[in-house]
């Protein structure tokens, strides 16, 4: 770590520590009676984190429990169509409230995520494309994400070598993908997060052809047992339990780039499908990537869902649109102090709405930065 990077991680930490001793950052004093709500994606081993090449969309088992524990301590920590209902009724009792959302129903939620959850005695919410129902191949921007991944650093996954004569065609593939058109190789994970911001401005018939060519040019890597999503019984059993299964698209489209007929299929049609599936209400929506504009929002409200939630960064009034409300992404590395300890301070700090830079940002999911 350099010498500037060293001063900053100190002054953040003491910074972090200062707000919380003086009761500045308390979630009590700064977030009593608004909703917040937290998210998470993947919830993996470390062993396996180190293989998955979004790294910052994923916590591992005991990160989350660090997380959970803060929270508990400080909301009423519920899934987000039980703190709507407790919201309603009376918001001025009690802990301030909290919603625990998972995005994209990935089989690593039940298996690692469920028992931290049962641990510490909270309920959360799973956002779930539909098209998982029927068609467990990776999501558009796993797909992409691993495949870039590969590209910048072949040794990354665990595949066949490359056919040497496909070589020049791998590297068109990782030049279109450059940011600003650059095409210096970029290293690690930051190239697969650069990557995947250059393909969300692309029309979804664009990132098809190129995850098309790239399947014809990329060795064949093998997928580990642990990626995959869960299946309909095991969201039958977190229904059961007291979780909730929400709406998180069909095919996790960008829904602004969605003609109108594509969009009633991504929010309505997802709503009847997972309805039919578990044979239980679907009462909110999660905007796949955060993306949203007047069309999608009036799809849902058009659809039947009580709430939807995007990537902006901050907590919610009860005056606020509940078709567009904020959340608090979580990544690791930013609850942590330069000990890479997590840090209960920063965490507090961040979502106390008076850390610099964060306050009504767009959180990018893959990385926690604002896009």
């Amino acid at each position: 770590m350099s010498t500037a990077a060293a001063f900053k991680a100190l002054a953040r930490d003491t910074c972090g520590q200062l707000l919380s001793l003086s009761g500045l950052t308390a979630p009590a004093a700064r977030l009593g009676q608004r909703l917040s709500i937290v998210t998470f994606h993947r919830v993996l081993t470390e062993p396996q984190r180190q293989r998955y090449p979004l790294p910052g969309l994923a916590v591992t088992p005991d990160e989350l429990d660090a997380h959970l524990k803060f929270l508990t301590r400080h909301f009423q920590c519920l899934s987000l169509n039980t703190a709507l209902d407790r919201w309603e009724q009376d918001r001025t009792a009690g802990l301030p409230l909290l919603a625990i959302t998972f995005d994209d129903g990935q089989l690593d939620n039940y298996q690692n995520a469920l028992p931290v959850l049962e641990w510490n005695g909270v309920t959360a919410s799973f956002y779930v494309p539909s098209l998982v129902l029927e068609n467990t191949a990776p999501l558009w921007h796993d797909a992409m994400a691993a495949a870039v991944a590969w590209l910048t650093d072949p040794s990354s996954g665990q595949s066949m070598p490359l056919d040497p004569s496909r070589r020049a065609e791998a590297g068109e593939l990782l030049a279109g993908l450059q940011p600003g058109g650059e095409h210096q190789r970029l290293a690690g994970h930051t190239a697969v997060e650069a990557a995947l911001e250059v393909t969300k401005q692309w029309s979804p018939s664009q990132r098809e052809a190129w995850l098309l060519r790239a399947e014809g040019v990329l060795p064949r890597t093998v997928r580990p047992g642990w990626d995959g999503f869960m299946n309909v019984q095991q969201m039958k059993d977190l229904v059961a339990r007291g979780h909730e299964i929400g709406s998180h698209s069909h095919s996790h489209a960008l829904l602004p780039q969605c003609t109108d007929d594509e969009l009633r299929a991504e929010i309505a049609g997802s709503k009847q499908r997972l309805e039919a599936a578990l044979g239980a209400p679907v009462t909110t929506f999660c905007y796949p990537n955060g993306s949203t504009d007047p069309r999608s929002m009036a799809q849902v409200r058009e659809a039947g869902y009580r709430a939807a939630v995007t990537t902006q960064w901050g907590s919610n009034a009860w005056a606020d649109d509940h078709y567009r409300l904020q959340r608090f992404n979580m990544n690791a590395k930013h609850a942590q102090d330069r000990q890479g300890r997590f840090s209960e301070a920063r965490l507090a700090w961040r979502m106390s709405g008076l850390h610099p830079g964060l306050t009504g940002a767009r959180r990018d999911p893959c990385s926690g930065t604002p896009a």
